[in-house]
């Protein structure tokens, strides 16, 4: 039985729960970005400014995207409770996907999804040591992620009143969008933590420091976000109105599974640094996080690069900012 909501509640609901996520998030992105990037400002890999890396870039957007989209779903339950109760009401109000700010809290939705996808992509394409075909199929996803996007947004702005959003042409770019990045995140984990167990079985052959709490970590973000996008599936395709909370919500999702490697990593090292007491939690077993390169085929070596904590492991023994 599909669950029955009203819209009005469902925006009130919305503004709480983004809000709490949205926290959450702007703490692990602050974290991150301090633990990371604030101790080597302007330093970086072969005189590389660390301002100017994949990873400072795309956790700078994300953080465009995810707030734009929340200042906008809080002055939207502003105008439908307060300005404009007495015209529209908050029925006809969140009833009405054409308003200005529900298409451009959407395109912020649909960027924030294609930056998160191209995020875990680059990811993807460091573990494998810059390997080009390994990346093709989550790269054609990603064109159809932003594809999508784009219809999603361009069918709002037609919207019309009273129509229904499940049956209305958005309907068959939301189902494909949701499809596309559900693929690419699942692909890319699945290939992203294979490489790193195969060479957690191989180093223990040499004594070297395990790579298990990289593999949790990596699983962890990717489980959270997946689970999170098959409930949005689920709730849109059973035509519930459960589905605009989950998916005003996505975005915060998004940044927590992303800022959640980046903040573990960087407090790991903080820790093997002095700068935090070792006994801070650091994930299952509270054991810190190893950074180091591989090369299975000729010996094991640790990192030596104290800069780049970011660094993991390819199968090709490169190191490289995942």
């Amino acid at each position: 039985m599909v669950l029955d909501i009203s819209l009005p509640p469902v925006g009130l609901a919305t503004v709480a729960l983004e809000s709490c996520l949205y926290g959450i998030y702007l703490v692990l992105t602050v974290t991150a970005l301090w633990l990371t990037f604030g101790q080597n400002a302007g330093s970086g890999r072969r005189g590389t400014p660390t301002y100017s890396s994949p990873i400072f870039v795309g956790a700078l957007m994300l953080l465009i995207t995810i707030t734009g989209h929340w200042i906008l779903t809080v002055d939207r339950g502003f105008l439908a409770f307060i300005y404009l109760a007495d015209t529209l009401g908050p029925l006809g109000f969140y009833g009405d996907l054409s308003q200005t700010t529900e298409v451009v809290k959407t395109g912020f939705l649909v960027t924030t999804l294609a930056i998160g996808d191209a995020t875990i992509i680059h990811r993807l394409w460091i573990v494998w040591g810059h390997n080009n075909y390994v990346i093709l199929f989550p790269a054609v996803l990603l064109t159809g992620v932003t594809a999508s996007g784009v219809g999603i947004t361009y069918q709002f702005t037609r919207y019309k009143p009273g129509q229904n959003v499940f049956l209305s042409e958005a309907g068959r770019w939301i189902t494909s969008d949701t499809v596309f990045t559900l693929c690419t995140n699942v692909y890319s984990t699945a290939f992203i933590a294979w490489p790193i167990w195969n060479q957690e079985r191989a180093i223990k052959q040499y004594g070297g420091p395990s790579l298990k709490s990289v593999l949790i970590i990596i699983v962890e973000s990717a489980a959270l976000y997946t689970v999170w996008t098959t409930f949005f599936l689920a709730s849109y395709l059973s035509r519930s109105n459960l589905q605009f909370i989950v998916a005003d919500c996505w975005p915060a999702m998004t940044g927590i599974s992303c800022m959640l490697i980046y903040a573990r990593v960087g407090l790991s090292r903080a820790q093997k640094e002095g700068r935090f007491p070792s006994s801070l939690p650091n994930g299952p077993g509270s054991n810190p996080l190893p950074s180091f390169a591989i090369n299975i085929t000729r010996a094991v070596h640790t990192n030596a690069d104290p800069d780049y904590p970011m660094e993991s492991l390819d199968v090709e023994g490169n190191k490289g900012m995942v």
